[in-house]
Order: C-alpha cells, then structure tokens, then sequence
C-alpha cells in the first residue's frame, strides 16, 4: 500500500497493519481527491491524511501541503509525528504557531522552502496575508480536527482559501463527528467531496461510567482516583475559571497534578504534557480547548469534572483515552440531576453505567449498605451456631441408649 520508505518507518514504529480508516482513504487521497474523512479519535487519522499526501508531494516545490490544526500543541504533534517520514522521502517541514517566534518562522520559510506546512490558523493567514504563502503553491490544503477548527478560524477566511485553490489541487477535512464544515463542504469550498465515514466500523475498548458525588466531596473522591490500578488522567473543565479555582483548592493536598492552560506559556504546556506522557506526575488539569486533539501515550482516565454541553466536547475528552483499542474508562462526576442529564444528551451515542470505588478499581456492583452487611454477618453467625449446636447434639445421642456391658459384674 505504501512507498518502500514509509513501510520501513511504520515497521521501526511497529505500525504493521494500517488501521480502517487509512485503508479506506489511501488510494482517494493519492490520486488527488477531495475528501472528508470521519472516524473514532485515536484511530490514526493523522497519518491516515499524512502518507498518501507526502507520498504525491514533489520535492522542491515549497508550500505544497499545508496542514491546518486547532491547537499549538496538536500541530507540534503532528509535526512531530510526520517527521520521520518527512526525512524518509526527503522533504523539509515547518511549524508556524502562534505561541512560536514569528521572526524564526519566516526565516524558516525564506530560507528552507519547505514542502510540508503544520500551521494554526492565526499564523497561517498571518504569514498567508503577507504573501509569504502563496495560494498557488498549495497544493493540498488538510484541515484537522475540523469539526473544531472554526472555533479558531472565521469560516468566510477557509472558504475563499479553499475556492482559490488551483483546480489541480485537493483539500482534505478530518474530523471525528459532523459539524458545519464537513456537512457543507460542497457548497462552502465549491467542489466535489468523496465521504469516508467509518465510524460506525470501529470497535471500542473505551468504557463509559457515572461516579456519584456531591461538590463537598469532589476532591476527596478525586484523590482516591487517583490511586487506582494504572491511573494516569485528565481532568477536564468546562471553563478557565472553575479549573483555576479548583486547582488553587487542589494544591493544598498530596496529589501532584499539572495545568494546561490556554494563557500559559508554550514551554509550560509543553512541560505540563511532558511530565503526563513521562509519568512525572499522573493527572492533569486541563480545558476543551488546550487538550483538543492531543495524543497522549498511555492516558488510562478521562474524568469531567461537569457534565459537558454537547456531545461532541464529550466525545473529544473520550477520545483522549482508550486510543488504538488500549483499554480506557471515561468517569463522569455529579449527582441524580447530572447523571439524567447525561443519558439524555449521550442517549443516542453510548451506554453510560454507575460505577462505585472496590479497593484500587471501579466496579459497578452496587456495594451493600451497613445495615444490610450487619444482617448479612449476623445471620451468618447464627448458620455456625446452629451447626456446632447440631454436632453437641450428635456426640450426646451416642452416648445414650442400652448399652450391656453396664451390666456385667465386676468380678
């Protein structure tokens, strides 16, 4: 399916066998089509886009393929993970970021004129605008996570992005569910789109619970997550200002825990994902928006902290664990309120089930209450009484009766 080269790096990666969705977007994308691709989170997307693009990409002409991510820190990671096929078919990439040196990125782009752009919106139509990309250079246009991206991108802006594109060019939407852009491609881009929804062919190891708590005991329940059997977490909040407020609480006890945060830094997110993925520390405290699309290895718990909004939000904090058919669990927190809430807005998507704390895991056998041991202990006790009074019994029967002997004389 693939070029030498790349087979040689998937082996060294142990990527032996391309996943669904790679298998069914391949031969479309090589051959120059228009595509929108939709599939589980953690189900290889990105390379599903990536090696047919730079398989097709001619090398020396700059600005080729240009890959728009929501976030810094997704398109680091796609970056980082097209990397060594970059260099295996050798082409030149460049990352421009809005939390990077803009001076650095346009040298970058004078001076190496790379194939292969993994840009964030602001800083692609910053350097676009100037005329240090050229839209007649584009030749693939790939949008991640594009259900999301125009949260951070006007819609009026990629629409005439991608219908200027020359006419031998392609654009490329993936994402993991529906959304504005992806139901009116056609209209909004002007051209034919090939749809591969394959979302429904993806088996799940992801299990979804519900944990019921009241906002007092939250933190105590928090803690002793994390003391479960292989826990590394994310923590998710609805907004900036409650996860600050909760951390600012948090802070105060045993449990070592990162923020990434939108406001922060890029060295301190980077270092915050750093220590998850290392094992450093094993729960981060993070928003939709700064934890969108990231792949963190070995992330065994999502929890949120509120229920989310919308479906979608909650399916893109799922898909942060339980990624390439490792086991995940998915713990929602609140109370009777809440977890009605929830099954009405996941209802036509998942099975959501209670779950209780047995030692170091979850179970979702409901745990006897006190009364209920109490008699169970007692009529326990009671069962081993009466057996030992049974066996009395026993012994003094035998010992009762005619017996001769007591008749003879002593001589």
């Amino acid at each position: 399916m693939y070029q030498e080269k790349i087979k040689q790096i998937l082996l060294k990666e142990h990527k032996t066998e391309p996943t669904i969705i790679q298998k069914q977007t391949y031969d479309a994308i090589k051959n120059g089509a228009s595509l929108i691709g939709l599939a589980k989170t953690g189900t290889g997307k990105t390379l599903a886009y990536a090696l047919p693009s730079l398989e097709r990409t001619e090398k020396g002409k700059a600005n080729s393929v240009v890959i728009l991510a929501p976030t810094t820190e997704l398109a680091v990671q796609i970056r980082h993970a097209i990397n060594p096929y970059l260099h295996a078919l050798d082409l030149k990439g460049a990352t421009l970021v809005g939390a990077g040196n803009r001076k650095r990125q346009e040298d970058n782009l004078k001076k190496k004129h790379p194939e292969v752009i993994v840009a964030t919106p602001g800083r692609f139509f910053d350097f676009f605008s100037s005329g240090r990309i050229k839209v007649a250079q584009i030749k693939t246009l790939i949008i991640d996570e594009a259900d999301d991206i125009l949260e951070f991108a006007k819609l009026e802006l990629l629409s005439a992005l991608g219908q200027n594109l020359g006419s031998d060019s392609q654009i490329l939407l993936f994402g993991a569910t529906d959304s504005e852009i992806t139901r009116d491609a056609e209209e909004l881009f002007a051209r034919n789109f090939l749809l591969v929804d394959v979302r429904n062919q993806q088996s799940s190891t992801t299990k979804h619970y519900f944990l019921q708590v009241d906002n007092q005991h939250k933190i105590e329940f928090l803690q002793r997550m994390t003391k479960l059997d292989h826990f590394k977490g994310i923590l998710f909040f609805d907004s900036n200002e409650t996860m600050m407020r909760f951390a600012g609480i948090f802070g105060h006890t045993k449990t070592k825990f990162e923020l990434l945060a939108n406001e922060f830094g890029k060295q301190r997110r980077e270092k915050a994902l750093n220590d998850l993925a290392t094992g450093k520390t094993k729960l981060l405290l993070a928003t939709d928006l700064a934890a969108r699309g990231l792949d963190i290895p070995g992330v065994t718990y999502v929890i949120n902290f509120d229920i989310p909004s919308e479906q979608n939000t909650y399916l893109h904090r799922a898909g942060r664990t339980g990624r390439m058919n490792a086991t995940g669990y998915v713990v929602t927190l609140g109370d009777d309120h809440d977890f009605r809430d929830l099954k009405k807005l996941l209802a036509d998507q998942l099975q959501i089930e209670r779950v209780y704390f047995a030692g170091y895991h979850l179970t979702t056998a409901k745990p006897k209450k006190k009364k209920e041991k109490k008699q169970e202990v007692a009529a326990e006790v009671k069962q081993v009484v009466k057996k030992k009074q049974k066996k009395h019994k026993k012994r003094n029967k035998k010992n009762k009766g005619y017996h001769p002997h007591y008749l003879k004389v002593k001589k």
